[in-house]
């Protein structure tokens, strides 16, 4: 009942703010990066983020984990697995327990630049839109 409860609310806010980039079906494309603060390779991804100046959306895994949750199964076909962190979620490439984190963070700057996403002065440190 209680993820039930986070679900609803979840979708609410998500429904009542249809700008939010968060929105799972939205057209556009964000890069949503679900972190932890004690994750080593969490604090490489931003760091690359930031010195790339990659627009993202910060998501702490402990507030957004059933949205998370929702982009892995979609990803696995509704398989549960075991997952490290982070999530990386551009478009439609969702990334979790990868090997090699630079490829992807490579990866996901080329797509980026290709969707015209890079921002040259526009980000502060904490990877939003000033």
């Amino acid at each position: 009942m209680k993820i039930f409860s986070l679900f609803f609310i979840l979708l609410f806010s998500i429904v009542g703010f249809s700008q939010n980039p968060i929105e799972k079906n939205s057209v556009q494309k964000e890069l949503l990066f679900f972190s932890n603060n004690s994750c080593g390779k969490c604090k490489v991804a931003k760091k690359y983020f930031d010195e790339h100046k990659m627009p993202y959306q910060n998501l702490t895994i402990k507030q957004n984990r059933p949205l998370m949750y929702e982009f892995i199964h979609q990803k696995t076909k509704g398989r549960n697995i075991g997952i490290s962190y982070p999530v990386l979620v551009y478009g439609d490439s969702i990334y979790f327990n990868m090997k090699n984190l630079n490829a992807v963070l490579s990866e996901i700057e080329k797509m980026m630049n290709i969707d015209g996403k890079i921002l040259e002065n526009n980000l502060n440190k904490g990877g939003e839109k000033q």
